[in-house]
């Protein structure tokens, strides 16, 4: 696949994460050859109430990181929409270059009113807004952003807001049997039939980011389908890491996807919702 590398754009990154400084990311996208990353926040203003998890990513340090490697990094911020100034503060980041909200991950519903009102202001804005699902589980009682049909709910709410979808929540929902695991990562075939699959057929305004654990099991587990589910969704599947390694790129290019499949989901899309 080394042939279809004429750019590749990576949809989640953090800096600060992982004690992965700016110049340790780009070395990061270096050795995988990509060209450009979006650079998330982490922003929760109850700290996260996640059992210790929780690490604050700031805006401030994505602006310094984007300051730095202009060429390199694009900057975004998701603001916690329970902040009062949140509105405000929002447009005062888009003045200063922020080109898309995210990561939205707080332990608020998807569809939570303060969210909605957020969501709809980042259709105004032109902002994607890149949104992390969990649900409790057994040994995993944090969750954000509530089930997949929180999502759905706001979807609906905001059929102008572009969402790109991430984590455990969202990725389980690739198999019709998702409801019946107990676990975050759900292993073995996927069955036909999944909410995951039939929300990014019924709505134009939501995309998937395959980074994560989450992401990447949904295309292990299954390589059969996967290679499937991506050509489908082609123009709806981003490329993302959250991470520090190459297995997410290792699976896209085990899978031997066609060319355009391949470069719509390393590339093309991220371009398009954020253009270049």
């Amino acid at each position: 696949m080394a042939q279809y590398r004429a750019m590749i754009i990576d949809c989640h990154v953090h800096v600060g994460w992982k004690g992965y400084d700016a110049p340790a990311v780009v070395r990061h996208m270096d050795g995988l050859g990509v060209e450009k990353a979006w650079i998330l926040t982490w922003e929760a203003t109850d700290g996260g109430l996640d059992l210790g998890g929780y690490t604050h990513l700031s805006a401030e340090a994505v602006l310094a990181a984007h300051e730095a490697y202009p060429d390199r990094f694009i900057p975004f911020c998701a603001v916690d929409p329970r902040r009062e100034n949140a509105e405000d503060r929002l447009r005062g980041l888009v003045g200063m270059g922020v080109r898309g909200y995210g990561e939205h991950k707080l332990r608020i519903l998807a569809d939570n009113p303060d969210a909605i009102r957020m969501y709809r202001l980042c259709a105004e804005l032109n902002l994607p807004v890149l949104i992390h699902l969990d649900i409790p589980l057994p040994r995993r009682p944090f969750w954000y952003g509530g089930d997949i049909d929180a999502l759905e709910r706001a979807l609906i709410a905001c059929p102008r807001t572009t969402f790109i979808g991430h984590g455990p929540g969202f990725w389980r929902e690739i198999s019709a049997d998702a409801y019946r695991s107990k676990s975050a990562y759900p292993k073995g075939i996927v069955r036909l039939g999944g909410k995951l699959p039939a929300l990014l057929a019924r709505y134009d305004n939501l995309f998937a980011d395959i980074s994560a654990q989450s992401g990447l099991n949904a295309l292990q587990r299954d390589e059969d389908h996967a290679k499937e589910f991506l050509t489908t969704f082609r123009n709806k599947i981003l490329y993302g890491t959250d991470a520090y390694d190459r297995g997410h790129l290792d699976m896209l290019e085990k899978l031997a996807l066609d060319r355009k499949t391949f470069e719509a989901i390393t590339w093309r899309n991220a371009a398009r919702l954020v253009p270049i």
